[in-house]
């Protein structure tokens, strides 16, 4: 029960905080910003929706290829479609959009469900690498671009770079060596005495993502990296929004790169960090926020935010069309409600199917 008021809720607080920004930032301004732009600009908003959605569908069927499973391409990117309404409203793994994936396409081609899954899990891994290689690369172009900073400043933020990367090769190395790392982290929260039952399960479902993953690095790694390589497209779709946006206001500008990727950044930190849905509201006051620091202007950020709202309005409303369509409804229901959700028992079983 409590778990859907704090749902509601959270969905209140967004939408209270998305309604609120062009009052602060001023309505008439942001109405004009809007104007401005126009539908061709929402509709390369939207585009770059869709290829978000596309792409991670490209890298996944190549990695159910790789698992010997002939699953089309376009029955992979349905299935992306209709989980992006699920995971925007409880964006998860496990909790999202993920099991109407499995139960979609195992029903449809006759496949086991853990073969799926197996899939699925490394491919989540994989948009996750691919967000975290795109914001490092955009938070260097930044710093080199920027003339924001002061020299000592720019000294402590590439030092900071420099570990972030070596950081990032370790944690590829330690899946690659199967060392456990979110593992071990779990343990050492769990020995401080902090939610220790949580921690309990949470280490048990950990032990098996990473083995999984350590499976992809280490089985089919030709496979795992192609598929990585396609999936950073992803990103990238996402990257082109501020160019696109300021390419169609009145001035036709031509936005530096410093800024789209720090928006780039900006936008994934504030979206990692909270349990809002769809980050509403957050998203909206970070963009300003950064905006207003760039000189990009306040009313621009509250135009930018209610375009990008647009996308994912046209999304959610495509994705709940094919999960009507395609008689999905139900299993929908059941995933939105929690009581469809990938066990613990699956997980295993996708395991043992990889080592096979």
């Amino acid at each position: 029960m409590w778990k859907k008021l704090l749902l509601v809720l959270s969905f209140v607080v967004g939408i209270a905080a998305f309604c609120a920004i062009p009052f602060i930032v001023g309505v008439e301004p942001t109405r004009r910003a809007v104007a401005d732009v126009g539908w061709l600009c929402a509709v390369g908003f939207v585009l770059s929706g869709v290829l978000v959605l596309f792409i991670p569908a490209v890298g996944w069927t190549i990695l159910m290829r790789g698992e010997g499973l002939r699953i089309p391409f376009l029955d992979a990117f349905k299935a992306n479609l209709m989980g992006f309404p699920l995971n925007f409203v409880t964006p998860s793994m496990y909790l999202g959009g993920e099991p109407l994936k499995v139960y979609y396409l195992a029903a449809k081609h006759g496949v086991q469900k853990r073969r799926i899954l197996a899939t699925i899990i490394v491919g989540k891994f994989q948009e996750l690498a691919a967000i975290v290689l795109v914001s490092i690369a955009g938070t260097a172009v930044f710093l080199w671009r920027t003339e924001m900073f002061t020299r000592r400043s720019e000294v402590i933020l590439i030092a900071v770079m420099v570990i972030l990367v070596a950081l990032l090769g370790l944690l590829c190395w330690a899946f690659i060596a199967n060392w456990q790392p979110s593992v071990k982290l779990i343990q050492l929260i769990a020995k401080i005495g902090i939610a220790r039952r949580r921690m309990a399960r949470a280490r048990s479902k950990a032990i098996e993502m990473e083995h999984l993953i350590h499976l992809a690095f280490t089985k089919r790694w030709k496979t795992f990296v192609l598929a990585q390589v396609v999936t950073v497209f992803s990103s990238l779709s996402v990257l082109v929004r501020p160019w696109i946006f300021f390419y169609f206001t009145k001035d036709r500008v031509l936005l530096g790169s410093e800024h789209v990727a720090m928006i780039y950044v900006v936008t994934n930190v504030l979206n990692m960090f909270t349990i809002i849905p769809g980050g509403l509201g957050i998203f909206e006051g970070g963009m300003v926020g950064y905006f207003e620091l760039a000189g990009l202007g306040k009313h621009n950020a509250a135009a930018f935010g209610i375009v990008t709202r647009i996308s994912d309005l046209f999304l959610v409303a495509l994705g709940t069309w094919l999960i009507v369509h395609l008689g999905m409804s139900r299993i929908a229901k059941d995933v939105a409600k929690g009581r469809a959700k990938v066990s613990e028992a699956e997980i295993r079983e996708a395991i043992e199917s990889e080592e096979e």
